[in-house]
């Protein structure tokens, strides 16, 4: 009598297989998240230009409406007319985290001069702004509505915080030229002068970019593959490397980026 064999059927891998297989996933993961990673940051550097153009773009058409005026960078929560967004707060609250959750800390875009411009919405003026709150003692409006073309994607959660995370240069402002700022007629060069900078986040107590103070030297801002994102007074943008914005200092360059009537 021929007596039936059954084969056993193997299950499952065995140790050594498994084993292998997690070791070729971790190698192919290895190669594969330096390409990722640089396709993320790709992506936010895209946002991040497209951002700038369009807030140039918007102090385009209000100094085109403007008697030919550029809005003002404005300074610590002083919020005059024309500057372009209102708010800020103390330097010290930029890097302590308990801070970026109050009501009043970061930038407000509604109160700006160019927030019709980008957004297509109205401004708020200032006595709902404050809601009877006033200038001293940053006492400002709690509004904390967050607008995407006013935000760099690589800033981050303090990036999140603030709202607002590109500085104008401090120099286009009201100043001795002229009480009203600067006409964009004026600027001398206009391809070379800076308007806005992608600043860091950490560096923003007001959304105004003063070179000789956060600037260069220490090289406070947000990289993008090693470049700074600029956008030029004639509405333009593009990047510089890092090392050139430090050298821009001690070379002593940073009038003709910054000083509008510099030549």
């Amino acid at each position: 009598m021929r007596i039936a064999t059954v084969s056993k059927q193997r299950q499952g891998f065995t140790l050594v297989e498994l084993l292998t297989v997690i070791v070729l996933i971790a190698i192919l993961a290895s190669l594969l998240f330096p390409a990722f990673s640089r396709s993320r940051e790709a992506g936010r550097n895209a946002v991040c230009k497209n951002n700038m153009r369009q807030l140039g773009l918007a102090m385009m058409m209000y100094t085109g409406d403007g008697r030919d005026y550029l809005p003002w960078a404005g300074d610590i929560d002083r919020n005059w007319d024309p500057d372009w967004v209102f708010g800020g707060q103390p330097a010290s609250d930029t890097t302590n985290m308990v801070q970026w959750k109050t009501p009043s800390y970061g930038f407000h875009a509604e109160g700006g001069s160019i927030f019709t411009y980008v957004t297509g919405l109205p401004r708020v003026d200032r006595t709902t702004y404050y809601q009877g709150g006033s200038v001293a003692n940053y006492e400002r409006s709690s509004y904390q509505n967050f607008y995407r073309a006013y935000y760099c994607p690589s800033t981050g959660e303090a990036g999140r915080a603030l709202r607002v995370t590109y500085s104008m240069n401090s120099a286009i402002d009201s100043n001795t030229v002229s009480p009203l700022g600067v006409q964009q007629g004026m600027v001398a060069n206009p391809a070379q002068k800076i308007l806005l900078v992608n600043n860091d986040p950490m560096n923003m107590d007001s959304a105004s970019y003063p070179p000789i103070v956060a600037g260069p030297i220490t090289g406070n801002f947000v990289l993008h593959s090693g470049r700074v994102n600029l956008t030029y007074t004639d509405g333009h943008v593009e990047p510089m490397w890092a090392k050139q914005m430090a050298e821009l200092e001690s070379n002593q360059k940073a009038k003709l980026f910054f000083d509008p009537y510099a030549k």
